[in-house]
């Protein structure tokens, strides 16, 4: 049985349709990602599913349990859910030990058994020792882990993180959220990130869900989304992609730059290709038979590098892996060793 069922999920806002048909399903400790632009929906599925916004049509479960369906909604407080903010939104006038106990019910737990789920998630979440000081001692770091130990404190059927993340540097940034993704796996809980950064997406969850205007436009894992996107659009929402002309010949066979057709099959469709930089191999061996093109540029990452290459008008973004032995100005043979993907046009 799934920890959360999403169907035909619609929010109308005004007389604005913000969500329209969308259904989303994850099993007992999955984690998704809710990958889109800014206004496609993504916090709006989120405060649905935590109760701050009644649907209009669609139903929610959560396991067996109904908590929206037409004449039924379940308020907010009463469906243990982990809701992790933008920026963490403590208490500024509780300490963190009670900003943490803040969400447990004090009508059916003890002093005693609300002091030690403290200390636990204090202890979880590696705040041990910070119990007594003040959201505005804490970096921003440290607010999110507090306002995901408050999360956990609950036992929650599912938590909520809506761009948790967003506001800290790059480089704690990735560490957190490293951090953040193994506690939650550490204790099976099913969980739903909201974020723009499409990396994040990729190495935090199980479930990668592309929003736009509204709708989920395509589910699944990060390798079957990155590997197999449904445009080119969607391509690019989820990594770097060469977005080329090309055409479906006769034959079967399809015409683009780094695979021109030299038969007399005659062009069906016209459309385009989507390749990803990393499936171009590069060479020194130059010849008349290979696509040749001129380095124009070289980005250095250190385990890798973002090789810009002019190929006859063309401008490519290739991706190969360091150490390297390319140069700037250099000619070079360039060969793609990836999947067609072509999508004809509308």
């Amino acid at each position: 049985m799934n920890a959360l069922e999403v169907s035909h999920l619609k929010v109308l806002l005004g007389n604005k349709v913000v969500l329209d048909d969308l259904s989303l399903s994850l099993a007992p400790g999955q984690i998704a990602a809710l990958l889109g632009p800014s206004g496609c929906g993504k916090t709006t599925l989120l405060r649905s599913i935590a109760g701050l916004i009644r649907p209009s049509e669609g139903q929610i479960r959560f396991g067996k349990q109904l908590v929206s369906f037409s004449s039924v909604h379940l308020p907010p407080h009463k469906r243990k859910i982990g809701y992790v903010p933008q920026e963490g939104a403590l208490f500024p006038h509780l300490n963190i030990a009670d900003n943490i106990a803040f969400g447990i019910d004090r009508a059916v737990f003890t002093k005693d058994q609300i002091r030690q789920t403290t200390k636990e998630m204090l202890a979880l979440t590696g705040m041990e020792g910070f119990g007594k000081r003040m959201p505005h001692q804490l970096s921003g770091g440290q607010q999110t882990r507090v306002a995901l130990a408050r999360a956990l404190s609950i036992k929650p059927s599912i938590v909520l993180l809506d761009e948790p993340f967003s506001a800290l540097d790059a480089e704690l940034r990735a560490e957190l959220r490293a951090d953040v993704i193994n506690l939650l796996r550490s204790q099976n809980t099913t969980a739903i990130l909201v974020t723009h950064d499409r990396e994040e997406g990729l190495v935090s969850a199980d479930v990668i869900a592309l929003m736009r205007d509204g709708k989920i436009v395509q589910s699944g894992s990060p390798e079957d989304v990155y590997s197999s996107p449904i445009s080119p659009t969607i391509a690019i929402s989820t990594g770097d992609a060469l977005v080329l002309q090309a055409s479906k010949l006769s034959d079967g066979s399809t015409d683009y730059i780094l695979n021109p057709v030299k038969s007399s099959a005659h062009s069906v469709t016209a459309g385009h290709i989507v390749i990803r930089p990393e499936e171009i191999k590069l060479s020194k061996s130059v010849s008349s038979d290979s696509i040749n093109g001129l380095i124009t540029k070289i980005d250095y990452y250190g385990h890798d590098a973002m090789v810009a290459i002019d190929v006859a008008d063309q401008h490519l973004q290739v991706r190969i892996p360091g150490p390297f032995d390319f140069n700037v100005g250099q000619n070079v043979a360039l060969e793609h060793v990836g999947p067609v993907r072509f999508f004809a046009n509308n």
